[in-house]
C-alpha cells in the first residue's frame, strides 16, 4: 500500500497573515453532497463570541479542482443521510453571554451549602469547579442540573431536512449525558460570563447498523459521568442515537487521569476526536490532548483507544504520534481507512488490516520546521503560529474508490503577484497497492 498526493487546489484565499495571524480564513469544513464538494471555511475570530457566525461556503463540481463560493444556506444539505432519507445537520453554535445575571461568591461556601439545590433565575451558584487559562480567563464548570432552568437543558440542535418534501426544520435534541457539565468564562477584565455551547464538534457518521453517531468533548473542566468527580480537564466523549438523531446517549466516555508521566499534567486534556468503524467489527478512537489556553503549548501527543464492544469499553489510551491536532478519519471503499493529524506538520497515514492496529508510515504533507521565512514579514523571532504558518486543523473526506480530499490552510500561500495570504487549500491523497 502506498500513498501519494495530487495537486493542491485552492478553495479560497483569505488575508495577509500580518493583518490577521489567527482565526479568520481557517477551520475548512468538506461535505460531500452527491456529485457535489461543498467546504466552509470559518472567517471570524476563533472565540466563543465568533464559533457560530456564518461562514463562506464553496462548492466543487470538478472533485476539487475547481472552487466557486456559494449561498451559505447549503448548509441544511451536508447533513449526513440517515436510513429513511433525511438529513441531520449540526450547526455550530457560538456561547451564550450572561448579561444581567449575579455570580454567587464562592466564600458563600460553607459546609452546609446545598449543592442538590437549583439555582434562581439570573444566578449563577457556587461553582462545582474551577480552573484557568493561560491568558488569566476563569473557567467555572457547573452540573447543568443546578444552573437556571432557562440555561440549564440538554439538548442539542439540529436541522433536519425532511425526505420527500426537502422542507428543513431545527429540532431541539436531547442528550443524555450524565452529569453534564456548563462551563462559564470570564474573560480578564469582564464581569459578564459567557455560557459556552455543548454542540458536538464531530462529524456524524452512520454506523453499521444504521444508528448516528457522533464525537464531542466536555466543557473546559466538567464533572465525569460515572460519578460526578470534577476534573480540570477536557474529556472526550462519543454518544449514539437510535432514533434518527432525535436522543443521543453517551455511549463511549474517554477520561483524561494526568499522572505526570503517560498522561502528562501540562495538557488539555481529551478534546477533539475522531472515530471510524471497522471491518472487523472494532471501533477506532484518536483524541487530541494539547490545548493551548490551558499550558500555552501549542503541541502535545495524539492518543489511540479501540473498542471491540459496539463503544461499550474501551482500551486504555496509548501515544500513536507526538503531535496531533483535530484528528479526522475516513474509509474508502476500496477499504483503507485513512488518518489525517497536525501541528506542526500535516500527516496522512493508512490502515488496511481491518482492524486498526497497523497504520503506514505517515505521508507528510507539510513539514514540521520554521516556515516564518516564507512570510511577507519574515521575522528573527517567531511566535508559534508565525512559526508554523499553518491552521494545524485539516479535514479529510472521500472522493472515489482509492482517492480522498485532504483540506488545510497554509498560511504562507502565495497568490498570483506572489503575495502570501491565508489559504485554504484543498489536495488528493490517493492509495495505490491496496
Amino acid at each position: 500500500m502506498q500513498l501519494s498526493l495530487g495537486k493542491e487546489s485552492v478553495v479560497v484565499r483569505g488575508m495577509r497573515p500580518e493583518e490577521y495571524l489567527w482565526g479568520p480564513y481557517q477551520f475548512p469544513r468538506p461535505y460531500r453532497v452527491g456529485d457535489r464538494i461543498i467546504v466552509s471555511v470559518h472567517v471570524e475570530e476563533d472565540d466563543i463570541y465568533n464559533a457560530g457566525k456564518t461562514a463562506r461556503w464553496f462548492e466543487s463540481v470538478d472533485g476539487g479542482v475547481c472552487w466557486e463560493e456559494i449561498s451559505p444556506s447549503v448548509a441544511a444539505e451536508c447533513g449526513l443521510k440517515l436510513p429513511n432519507g433525511d438529513k441531520i445537520y449540526f450547526p455550530v453554535e457560538s456561547g451564550l453571554v450572561l448579561a444581567g445575571y449575579t455570580v454567587t461568591p464562592v466564600g458563600m461556601q460553607t459546609p452546609d451549602y446545598d449543592f442538590s439545590e437549583r439555582a434562581a433565575e439570573k444566578t449563577l451558584p457556587v461553582q462545582d469547579g474551577m480552573t484557568f487559562f493561560h491568558d488569566g480567563s476563569i473557567i467555572k464548570a457547573y452540573d447543568a442540573d443546578r444552573l437556571p432552568k432557562s440555561i440549564s437543558k440538554k439538548e442539542w440542535h439540529i436541522l433536519r431536512t425532511i425526505s420527500g418534501n426537502g422542507n428543513v426544520v431545527r429540532e431541539n435534541v436531547k442528550v443524555e449525558w450524565p452529569y453534564l457539565t456548563r462551563v462559564v468564562i470570564f474573560h480578564p477584565g469582564e464581569s459578564v460570563g459567557t455560557l459556552k455551547s455543548i454542540q458536538p464538534r464531530g462529524t456524524p457518521k452512520l454506523g453499521p447498523d444504521g444508528a448516528v453517531w457522533v464525537s464531542a468533548f466536555s466543557g473546559e473542566g466538567h464533572l465525569n459521568p460515572y460519578n460526578g468527580q470534577y476534573s480540570p480537564y477536557y474529556s472526550a466523549e462519543i454518544f449514539r442515537s437510535d432514533d434518527g438523531g432525535k436522543t443521543f446517549r453517551l455511549r463511549g466516555h474517554m477520561e483524561y487521569e494526568a499522572d505526570g508521566k503517560k498522561y502528562p499534567y501540562q495538557s488539555g486534556g481529551f478534546s477533539d476526536s475522531d472515530f471510524e468503524f471497522m471491518p472487523d467489527g472494532s471501533i477506532v478512537w484518536f483524541l487530541r490532548s494539547t490545548w493551548a489556553a490551558y499550558t500555552g503549548k501549542e503541541w502535545g501527543p495524539m492518543y489511540y483507544s479501540r473498542s471491540t464492544d459496539s463503544g461499550y469499553t474501551w482500551t486504555k489510551p496509548k501515544v500513536f504520534s507526538e503531535v496531533g491536532i483535530l484528528p479526522r478519519l475516513c474509509t474508502l471503499k476500496c477499504g483503507v481507512t485513512l488518518l489525517c493529524y497536525a501541528r506542526p506538520g500535516l500527516y496522512v497515514t493508512a490502515c488496511n488490516d481491518g482492524c486498526g492496529l497497523k497504520w503506514s508510515k505517515p505521508l507528510v504533507v507539510m513539514k514540521a520546521e520554521n516556515r516564518s521565512g516564507l512570510a511577507n514579514r519574515p521575522t528573527e523571532h517567531p511566535v508559534w503560529h508565525e512559526w508554523d504558518g499553518a491552521c494545524g486543523n485539516p479535514e479529510i473526506i472521500p472522493l472515489d474508490d482509492n482517492s480522498a480530499l485532504l483540506f488545510y490552510g497554509d498560511f504562507y500561500y502565495p497568490d498570483a503577484e506572489g503575495v502570501r495570504r491565508k489559504t485554504i487549500l484543498c489536495r488528493k491523497i490517493i492509495v495505490s497497492d491496496c
